[in-house]
């Protein structure tokens, strides 16, 4: 019963999203508008908002941290191992590799560490929400990297760092990251009324993100069951959170450290991943066909980690 009261929730907002879109409630200029809103405006607002204003052990935070991105690195560099195995094409491997390792956190991990995880410790959203900004650059970083070297669109020299620069530095949810981290380290407090402006923007975010997923999914031309878009998503669902837990209990991580790491890792394979397989000229298919198999099997693998 835990685990259906923690996770339902989440995915019955999904459900959502995608029936009001199959019955034409969501039209699709309404659909590419609420992302936009979500992506642009209200998740970053709801980062900067709690980033800037958390009270977290610094400890705790760093140690999510460094496991999430280490345990991602290490899916990142399996994935590149297994697309050399499988001898994918040039245009397909760094969809396929992006696809093992970027986590859709923003939009399905917080909330449901938010539903999960609130009654365990009084901090938990301010240090997964903390803990989550390092990471999103992580993440940005690493597929503008893996798409630059293996997408179509090839780009050298001074074009390739501007290219880079561009995707790192206009990304809102990086900027909101760092300004709520610059303010929170500066010990700065925002005025009230700013302050109430942004934590009331940013509750409309998770609803919003969930949405937002239901309404993207598409079930056409679901490959076999021995595609790579498959064996990517098992890689990102199931292979990731065990290399974080057994991460973990080297580290000595436990508890709600432990259990926030293992959600923001038991993720789906993230939306963004297939804008930018298809901005970088890879194969932007693939890209989605993993965001679809992985949301699928996440309700196994997010279930799992909550259970424990």
């Amino acid at each position: 019963m835990y685990v259906l009261n923690s996770l339902m929730p989440v995915f019955l907002i999904i459900v959502l999203g995608k029936l009001l879109c199959r019955t034409g409630f969501f039209s699709d200029s309404l659909v590419k508008g609420l992302n936009q809103l979500t992506y642009w405006v209200a998740l970053p607002v709801l980062l900067f908002s709690e980033i800037s204003s958390a009270v977290f052990d610094a400890g705790e935070v760093r140690r999510i941290t460094l496991l999430l991105i280490a345990a991602t690195l290490i899916a990142l560099l399996l994935g590149y191992l297994t697309a050399r195995l499988l001898r994918l094409p040039h245009r397909s491997l760094g969809a396929f590799v992006q696809g093992c390792g970027r986590a859709n956190n923003a939009f399905v991990g917080l909330p449901i560490i938010i539903y999960a995880l609130s009654g365990t410790s009084p901090n938990v959203k301010a240090l997964a929400t903390v803990a989550l900004g390092p990471a999103i650059i992580f993440y940005n970083f690493s597929s503008i990297i893996i798409l630059l070297i293996h997408g179509e669109r090839q780009h050298k020299g001074v074009a390739a760092v501007g290219v880079f620069l561009k995707q790192l530095l206009l990304n809102p949810m990086i900027i909101a990251c760092v300004a709520g981290l610059l303010i929170n380290s500066a010990g700065f407090t925002l005025p009230q009324m700013i302050s109430r402006t942004a934590a009331a923007l940013g509750q409309s975010a998770l609803p919003l993100a969930l949405l937002c997923i239901g309404s993207s999914l598409t079930f056409e031309k679901t490959p076999a069951a021995a595609s790579p878009a498959l064996i990517a998503s098992l890689i990102k669902v199931f292979v990731l959170p065990a290399i974080g837990l057994l991460l973990g209990r080297i580290w000595g991580v436990s508890g709600t450290e432990l259990k926030i790491l293992l959600i923001y890792l038991a993720c789906p394979t993230a939306s963004a991943s297939y804008v930018l397989a298809d901005m970088f000229g890879s194969d932007a298919p693939l890209a989605g066909r993993i965001i679809v198999i992985s949301t699928l099997l996440s309700t196994i693998s997010l279930s799992l980690v909550v259970a424990m």
